[in-house]
């Protein structure tokens, strides 16, 4: 049986990350050196697997430990986000505000928005499901949120559209592929032979791909989460298809290389509702934030 996971050590871990250090980490959570060191020891023996390089010169993550970092963040991700939820289910007042919305934006731009929102309504507890595009419409054609973000060309023609922004894909690979240290275009033949490291089917991520690709690749990992696609990129399972915003930073640390290729991975990113949904004084608030200077479109 799999042992249940510490969640103190895993914000331990992505502090080490954040820190740089053993040291650094320990202190950001307000543990000592020899406790914090005591938990990475715990966890390599109890998952059986090096976290860490030691030496006189301080201690560096592994291979494995860097997919590690990636899992943990995201899992810390989503229980900050259970959390905030939990608090609104049982906060006394809630300002009706329900939302779905595609990994990326969830990410990256609502949180932002909601806390610019939370501060002119300082009672509002709005929910928030982290689903796939093709979820977040269905979820907003049967009404059960007020409003829906994607990341797809193909929007629903029953629905409100507006486009407020666009996101592009890259292909990133390990340093040690094949592929990083290439400075001519990978061609669409060599693309198609290489297993692939994708979200799954219904994420705007995977449609986009396969749209520009003009057809489906070989898979060898298929993942619901972005984290876990940049953890096995960098544990070199295979070339991986994410937003340019979630390897920003590994990117520019050398840590995943840029493959060159001839593709159109730009993609729009639009906020949809019901037609016949009245959207509640909060919702129409957030809605013009999100709208606010995006020279948006509209499909009725």
């Amino acid at each position: 049986m799999t042992p249940d996971l510490d969640l103190l050590t895993l914000r331990l871990i992505v502090a080490i990350d954040d820190g740089g250090s053993l040291s650094a980490g320990a202190a950001a959570l307000g543990l000592g050196q020899p406790a914090a060191s005591a938990r990475i020891r715990a966890f390599e023996a109890r998952f059986r697997l090096p976290l860490l390089h030691r030496s006189a010169r301080g201690s560096t993550f592994t291979h494995e430990g860097r997919s590690v970092v990636a899992w943990a963040r995201e899992t810390l991700r989503s229980v900050d986000r259970m959390r905030a939820s939990l608090g609104a289910l049982a906060a006394d007042h809630r300002d009706g505000v329900a939302i779905a919305a595609s990994l990326t934006i969830a990410d990256y731009l609502l949180p932002a928005w909601l806390g610019e929102l939370q501060v002119r309504r300082p009672g509002l507890h709005p929910t928030l499901r982290v689903v796939n595009s093709a979820t977040v419409v269905e979820q907003v054609r049967e009404q059960v949120v007020d409003l829906g973000f994607i990341e797809v060309d193909d929007r629903p023609g029953d629905l409100r559209v507006r486009v407020f922004g666009h996101d592009r894909l890259v292909a990133v690979v390990a340093v040690g592929h094949p592929w990083a240290t290439r400075q001519d275009v990978v061609s669409a033949a060599d693309l198609v032979d290489e297993r692939w490291v994708l979200r799954e089917h219904g994420s705007g991520t995977r449609e986009t791909f396969e749209r520009a690709v003009a057809g489906e690749v070989p898979v060898a990992l298929e993942a619901s989460s972005t984290a876990a696609l940049v953890g096995a990129a960098l544990s070199g399972l295979g070339p991986a298809v994410v937003s340019e915003r979630a390897v920003a930073d590994l990117l520019e640390q050398g840590r995943l290389v840029r493959v060159p290729i001839d593709l159109d991975l730009d993609r729009p990113l639009a906020v949809i509702w019901h037609p016949d949904r009245r959207l509640p004084d909060a919702v129409s608030d957030l809605l013009e934030r999100v709208l606010a200077g995006s020279g948006s479109t509209t499909r009725p």
